[in-house]
């Protein structure tokens, strides 16, 4: 699909004009401070064990929750990370060259196909979040992301979004979508009946929920 095509191109060239500008930094992944990235990895390992488990990490970055799982003490099988960026990827394979079990990939999920998982457990942050304005509707675009996803795990999922219940705090900006929980997880339940939305944590520093989808 060419829109799909375009779209990825506009974000390679997005997190590259950040890279050229902040470098190794959060702010050059979209998050406005390490704090707040911490929290959200938190989030995932309340909710779901990822200890011995091979682990995708589908928009890495600088495969920072790597980081956050060892500096946890969370012993992964081991850790993909992949992202459509090459400047992240580098980034990220300098950093952990002398690691055996963590490993990184320039992909693009949105041009795979998946017949069987190749992981037990997938992460997939903030890549739904940019408003397309109308490149491709927004809801389109993340059912397929979140179907070719899930394809990639044996046992869960684990996915976030902006949500369309704002907080009073933070202004609505425009080059961001707003999901609706109720219409994310009905694209969920067209995948699994095994589904838990967590809609309960602080706004970070909007408010974002997060689907953990189990097979």
């Amino acid at each position: 699909m060419k829109e799909i095509k375009q779209i990825s191109k506009d974000t390679i060239e997005r997190y590259s004009n950040r890279y050229k500008k902040h470098g190794k930094n959060v702010l050059t992944l979209g998050w406005g401070s390490d704090q707040q990235q911490v929290y959200r990895f938190e989030q995932i390992i309340q909710q779901t064990e990822l200890s011995k488990k091979s682990v995708l990490d589908i928009g890495c970055g600088f495969g920072d929750f790597f980081t956050f799982t060892q500096k946890n003490k969370i012993s992964l099988k081991n850790y993909t990370g992949w992202d459509i960026n090459q400047d992240l990827i580098n980034e990220a394979s300098k950093e952990f060259k002398r690691c055996k079990t963590a490993k990184f990939e320039v992909k693009n999920i949105f041009e795979l196909s998946f017949k069987k998982p190749v992981v037990d457990a997938g992460i997939m942050l903030g890549l739904l979040n940019f408003n397309l304005k109308g490149k491709i509707d927004n809801y389109t675009y993340s059912k397929i992301g979140l179907e070719k996803a899930f394809a990639t795990v044996g046992e869960v999922l684990v996915i976030d979004f902006l949500s369309t219940n704002l907080c009073n705090e933070y202004p609505k900006e425009d080059f961001v979508f707003y999901h609706d929980p109720a219409i994310v997880l009905n694209m969920a339940f067209e995948l699994t009946s095994n589904v838990v939305l967590k809609h309960n944590y602080s706004p970070i520093p909007q408010k974002e929920f997060m689907l953990f989808l189990y097979k």
